[in-house]
């Protein structure tokens, strides 16, 4: 049988989903409404609304109710919604890891990207993500590795100036000495620099990629 849609829901479903600032104010202005709702129509319209939040950059709100969809959609057993091949559940944890990326909160971003890939493993999107994920969250390394570039570039300078105003003017024979010295010193900071970035990007790349093939081979084994 056709399924009856009440007019509420017909009304918010006819907006373009497109046009998400007026999405978020109608679904504000008639959340009491939304709420009285049957199961279907009153998630289907928490989606589109919390996806608005989502595309306007509203990532805070987002963080709040997107856990609301995602435990609906469990609760309920909703893995599809009209006009999406994808699966609504697996899509709004994405969009969980995303927003709580673009705030800043690292450690729940990779959480749930640690989840997806637990249950997708070959999905490659979520590797590239997760390991985008940790190397955000290796701030120790990276700041310890501009620390000595700054310093190097500082005592470098030094050394130049140095060199120009006193050892080239009353001690011409080791000026080559500190110019070779300062060269030295900058190719130090900048040497630490470029090694503190790479050491960081090969924990991540290292921890991502045998974090997807242990649960990879996991896969395989429970499917034997």
């Amino acid at each position: 049988m056709p399924r009856h849609y009440s007019h509420l829901y017909r009304e918010l479903r006819a907006i373009d989903p497109t046009d998400y600032h007026r999405v978020i104010r109608m679904y504000e202005e008639r959340e009491q409404e939304i709420g009285r709702l049957d199961v279907e129509e009153h998630f289907e319209l928490t989606v589109h609304y919390v996806d608005a939040l989502f595309e306007t950059g509203a990532y805070r709100e987002h963080q709040l109710m997107v856990d609301l969809v995602i435990h609906a959609s469990i609760r309920h057993d909703i893995r599809h919604m009209p006009g999406r091949e994808e699966h609504v559940f697996e899509q709004q944890l994405f969009r969980k890891a995303a927003s709580a990326f673009r705030i800043g909160e690292y450690a729940t971003a990779e959480h749930v990207l640690r989840e997806l890939i637990r249950m997708h493993p070959g999905e490659a999107v979520y590797g590239r993500f997760l390991r985008t994920t940790l190397f955000r969250q290796q701030q120790p390394t990276l700041q310890v590795g501009r620390a000595v570039c700054i310093f190097c570039l500082l005592l470098a300078a030094l050394a130049v100036t140095i060199n120009l105003l006193v050892v080239q003017n009353f001690f011409p024979p080791y000026a080559p000495l500190v110019n070779w010295i300062s060269i030295g010193i900058f190719l130090t900071g900048v040497l630490t620099l470029g090694g503190a970035y790479a050491l960081a990007y090969y924990r991540c790349r290292r921890e991502a990629t045998h974090f997807r093939a242990a649960q990879a081979n996991k896969r395989r084994a429970d499917s034997l």
